[in-house]
Parts: structure tokens; sequence; C-alpha cells
């Protein structure tokens, strides 16, 4: 009963894991919620309209934001 409930949690509220590489260079695992259109943002400074999204980390417990660029890989678990 558990396994099944666990699987229709994730079915509802699914999540990714995406490896990502800091602006510092170091390359780390997230999980991470399902990222939307509506939560994507823009860089000005780069003239850029979309580079990336927030989501919801798990590792840490708050939103976080991810840059297109910076994305190595981005699977759903």
């Amino acid at each position: 009963m558990k396994k099944l409930l666990s699987k229709l949690l994730r079915w509802f509220n699914p999540v990714y894991q995406v490896v990502y590489t800091t602006a510092e260079g170091k390359t780390q695992m997230y999980t991470i919620s399902k990222p939307k259109h509506k939560n994507e943002f823009g860089n000005s400074k780069e003239g850029l309209a979309v580079a990336g999204f927030r989501a919801h980390c798990y590792n840490r417990g708050d939103i976080r934001s991810f840059r297109y660029d910076r994305i190595t890989s981005l699977i759903k678990i």
C-alpha cells in the first residue's frame, strides 16, 4: 500500500534530477520539482528574454534558480 501511495504522489507531483554546473565550475546533482514555463526568468544584462527557470530544490529545501546554459542533464525520476 505504501508503494502505491508513493507512486501516486510522484504521478501528481513529479520529481526531476538535474546535473548542474555552477558559476564557479562545480558540478552537482539536485533533486527538483517539475520545471514550468511560468517560472522562467530572463537576464537583461546579457540580452536574454529567457535564461533559466526557478524550481523547488529538495536538497536545499528552498526555491533555486537554474540557468539553461549550465544544465548538463535533466531527467524525470
